[in-house]
């Protein structure tokens, strides 16, 4: 397989060309039940100022033959890539999109949710109303809301940020690194976070793309949140993520009943605010470096949840005590 930059073609947008192109990333792998109307969605945009890249992880159920399909019928305004290597997961495969792309502003896709008509134009806007206010030089996302949906796209829940109980009031990068309330799907960025967040120091230790660069933006620029759904989100068996009704009897059943895995978990949030220490340590302040050095430790103790446990939201906070483990 050739290993592409993405899209080669438009490599002179951050010097001018085109700045207000918005270049769609999808990480695409065994989606072939849901891909069209994704793909057909993103094509009923109502911002017509986009291209759109496709890059498949080895699927064996025809998903490639669909991006292949779509590339060859809408050449001008879709790509297919090739990595020349087997991912395994998202999150690196949408490391790997964004550290190709040469655009001045990136929008994530995944292969199963659907844009509503107006996403791109909705965000786009609020992105550059970011930039006149805080410059261009400023790393940014912006993100929405989104409406949860079964297998048939019939509505869950109206709004994914409540079902899951997440604080959007402000966005503060301690309570990212411990809590993400960011979701890849529904963000856009723009050129200052990407080149930023690529520079990650240990893919591996992440937790997730979108998890990495919602604490980067945090920290060294903005997040600005739209407080309406703009893509359906659809709930399905190979949900890699998924929705979850936090503070229902089956979800803290469910946490309670797992509490290695609670554990685990939180033994991974420890190990991406150590990646952020060791990407960013030229950048940070000394109570940065005080923060991240205690949160990273195996064991943080009560000083430092009882300090904390502010920026932990909600139901969270009766399972913050595992911090202290």
């Amino acid at each position: 397989m050739k290993k592409d930059r993405i899209p080669t073609e438009q490599k002179a947008d951050i010097n001018g060309a085109d700045m207000d192109k918005i270049e769609v990333l999808m990480a695409v792998y065994n989606g072939s039940a849901y891909i069209r109307e994704q793909i057909d969605s993103i094509l009923n945009q109502t911002y017509e100022n986009w291209h759109l890249t496709i890059s498949d992880d080895g699927s064996t159920d025809g998903t490639d033959l669909i991006a292949d399909e779509y590339a060859a019928k809408y050449p001008e305004q879709i790509t297919r890539v090739y990595s020349g290597v087997r991912f395994g997961n998202a999150r690196d495969h949408f490391m790997w999109l964004s550290e190709n792309c040469t655009s001045r502003y990136m929008l994530y896709s995944d292969q199963d949710d659907v844009f509503n008509p107006e996403k791109m134009s909705r965000l786009m806007d609020a992105m550059q109303n970011a930039e006149r206010q805080w410059g261009r030089d400023l790393p940014i996302l912006v993100f929405s809301d989104q409406t949860v949906v079964d297998e048939k796209l019939n509505v869950i829940e109206p709004s994914l940020m409540r079902c899951q109980k997440q604080a959007f009031d402000s966005f503060d990068y301690h309570a990212l690194l411990i809590q993400n309330v960011v979701t890849g799907g529904a963000m856009m960025v723009n050129r200052p976070l990407c080149s930023l967040a690529v520079q990650c120091r240990s893919r591996e230790r992440i937790i997730m793309h979108d998890w990495w660069m919602a604490a980067t933006a945090a920290r060294f620029g903005k997040i600005i949140y739209l407080d309406e759904p703009l893509s359906l989100y659809r709930q399905h068996g190979g949900n890699s993520v998924g929705a979850k009704r936090v503070g229902s009897a089956g979800y803290i059943a469910g946490m309670i009943g797992n509490l290695r895995g609670v554990r685990e978990m939180i033994l991974r949030k420890k190990s991406q605010a150590g990646v952020f220490e060791e990407t960013y340590t030229a950048l940070l302040t000394a109570e940065d470096r005080q923060f991240l050095s205690r949160m990273k430790q195996s064991r943080s103790g009560i000083r430092f949840y009882l300090k904390n446990r502010g920026y932990i939201h909600g139901f969270f906070r009766f399972m913050g005590w595992v911090m202290l483990g």
